[in-house]
């Protein structure tokens, strides 16, 4: 039971990796050098997260673990899940909605 709980929270963060790695922008909004940093960290962790998530779906010996491993796992899938900017579902099938705003123009002159 432990080992089909851990399969199932690293499918999820498998999904959920992927769909944050795929939405992820190639240029932080803060370009300063803490931006910068955040940035390859927050990469660095969404790439490590999904590789690991793989490793423990393909190798059985790697989810032969206790609960409290399994626990962690299925807590860390579920806050990536949480950290979606919408239903889970939808952001890992469909990905982030990006809208366009309308074009400001002037206001319209005032009739005499």
């Amino acid at each position: 039971m432990i080992s089909l709980l851990s399969m199932l929270a690293a499918a999820v963060a498998i999904a959920t990796g992927m769909a944050m790695l795929h939405d992820a922008t190639p240029v932080p909004a803060d370009r300063s050098a803490i931006g910068w940093f955040r940035h390859g960290l927050r990469l660095l962790l969404l790439v490590s997260i999904t590789a690991c998530g793989g490793v423990v779906l393909c190798v059985p010996a790697a989810r032969a673990h206790s609960m409290y491993q399994a626990m962690f796992a299925m807590a860390l899938a579920g806050f990536m899940a949480m950290q979606s900017p919408c239903p889970w579902w939808r952001y890992v099938l469909q990905g982030r909605q990006r809208t366009t705003g309308r074009p400001v123009s002037a206001p319209p002159e005032p009739t005499p």
